[in-house]
């Protein structure tokens, strides 16, 4: 199969001087299909000089683009909606074969960006300022402002969800964004591209660039630059702050997790199980909120183990693109191979790997060679093991059990992470009053890794800063200012 080559999408003069001349001057990344491990796609890393061209057409985008009415912006963003409905099936497979990821998924995540469209173009006209009456007759108002060029990072778990998570709010309020996907999975950032200048974005407006951490760099330093939103690790997550910090630039930062899913022995047993598979095996395991310290209340570990090992063996392993298809390959083979040295370390420090850890290899001959996992399931694991401090991002969890409520709290929040949290009981009063004690950002009562657009996403922690979705997005795209208007005289107690 031949490969085909990827372009970065930038404004229009740009675009064609990055199609004469990137191919033979940026470096060359070649994109694996991790079904096979064979090359699909290939790009070369977008140059300095692109890079500045682009920083340059977004200021000049934008300055025009936030002098557009809300409702015109809106409607763009909904014209975008309705082409990505017509393209649903295309872009779900794009995904699926970027990813990995099973189709189901990708076909859930497509129909989850459109709505995110739609949340953003209803936000739009309704965003305004505030007045306020001050002494006398005088009286002030707040103004909400976009901030100006802003950058967005995506993660190669969820591409397609986190440029719009990024781009929507960002155009939606006023702003322009180059966005740089993950260097693994660029292909459906590209299409998003597209699909905004068809539907009406004026050109430069939304660019995307391709490269790894020193194309994100130079963008992140760059002072045409007012706002970064970074979804990735705690570790690269905590230079994009620090380098922002040094131009007193606005930041969302989406990090990684080690969250907590608490079942109390009153607990539905059939529903937790379920949520902790969706909370762990969903997307192969590559999921920054999973719920991967389960806490399970002493009197009901056995059953719960049980029924999870159970229902873990019945897992359709195999090829993404079939919809009876449960769990599909890692993304790449270094994360493929991160998992299996964390499968070792558990084993090392003394927890029982009870179920899976291993690569598959009962599988077609056209899939041999693919970056495929079994789901592990880690008994008898301490608070002190490696396996369950660090993220491992992949199909691994770790059970311990509790005995009281308040060693469940405490256990739960002895991390450096806050991302997510769970809450399994059928005691309403309990779970209210576990979860205001949980140190995450996001918290769940009786279900989990659900994320709808009206509800705020983001860490505590080293989980992040900063908020995606719901009106608080509203705060991390733009800027207030203040409106002072006097009514009358000034008052002055200097000489005439």
């Amino acid at each position: 199969m031949t490969s085909k080559e990827l372009l970065p999408f930038i404004a229009k003069q740009g675009y064609k001087r990055t199609a004469a001349a990137v191919g033979k001057q940026g470096y060359k990344r070649t994109l694996i299909n991790p079904t096979n491990a064979k090359p699909q796609h290939y790009y070369h890393q977008t140059l300095s000089s692109e890079i500045q061209y682009a920083l340059e057409c977004s200021k000049q985008a934008q300055e025009k683009w936030a002098i557009e009415s809300p409702a015109h912006r809106a409607s763009i963003l909904r014209t975008a909606a309705g082409i990505m409905s017509q393209n649903k099936d295309m872009l779900s497979q794009l995904e699926t074969s970027d990813t990995g990821r099973v189709i189901r998924e990708t076909t859930f995540d497509v129909n989850e960006g459109i709505e995110c469209l739609h949340y953003y173009a209803s936000l739009a006209n309704t965003l305004g300022g505030e007045m306020y009456k001050l002494s006398g007759s005088n009286l002030g108002y707040t103004l909400r402002e976009p901030l100006g060029v802003t950058v967005g990072i995506g993660a190669w778990n969820y591409p397609i969800n986190t440029a719009l998570w990024k781009s929507a709010p960002a155009l939606a309020f006023g702003n322009s964004m180059i966005f740089k996907p993950s260097e693994y999975t660029p292909s459906t950032a590209l299409w998003l591209a597209e699909c905004y200048a068809e539907a009406g974005v004026p050109d430069g407006l939304f660019q995307v660039v391709l490269g790894d951490g020193h194309v994100g760099k130079e963008l992140v330093i760059s002072e045409e630059v007012s706002k970064i939103s970074f979804t990735g690790s705690y570790p690269v997550g905590k230079q994009v702050y620090e380098m922002a910090a040094r131009g007193m630039k606005k930041v969302t930062l989406e990090l990684g997790g080690k969250s907590p899913f608490i079942v109390f022995e009153d607990a539905d047993l059939d529903n937790a199980v379920s949520a902790a598979m969706m909370a762990n095996w969903y997307s192969n395991g590559q999921v920054c909120s999973n719920g991967t310290r389960i806490f399970v209340h002493e009197s009901i570990l056995t059953d719960f183990v049980d029924r999870l090992v159970e229902r873990t063996k019945k897992l359709s392993i195999g090829d993404p693109s079939c919809m009876e298809t449960d769990i599909g390959p890692m993304v790449h083979q270094d994360q493929f191979e991160k998992v299996l040295r964390y499968v070792d370390i558990g084993r090392e420090e003394g927890a029982t790997l009870l179920y899976g850890g291993a690569r598959v290899h009962d599988l077609p001959d056209v899939l041999k060679d693919g970056y495929f996992l079994t789901p592990a399931i880690f008994t008898d694991c301490t608070d002190e093991m490696t396996i369950c401090n660090e993220e491992v991002f992949g199909m691994l969890i770790s059970i311990l059990s509790f005995s009281s409520e308040e060693e469940a709290i405490s256990r739960a929040n002895n991390t450096e992470f806050g991302l997510a949290a769970g809450v399994f009981t059928k005691d309403i009063q309990r779970a209210h009053r576990v979860v205001g004690n949980l140190e995450a950002g996001v918290t769940y009562i009786n279900n989990y890794n659900l994320a709808p657009m009206n509800l705020p996403w983001g860490g505590t922690k080293h989980s992040g800063i900063g908020r995606e979705n719901g009106i608080e997005s509203v705060n991390a795209w733009t800027q207030t200012k203040s409106v002072y208007v006097e009514m009358g005289n000034v008052e002055c107690e200097y000489p005439r």
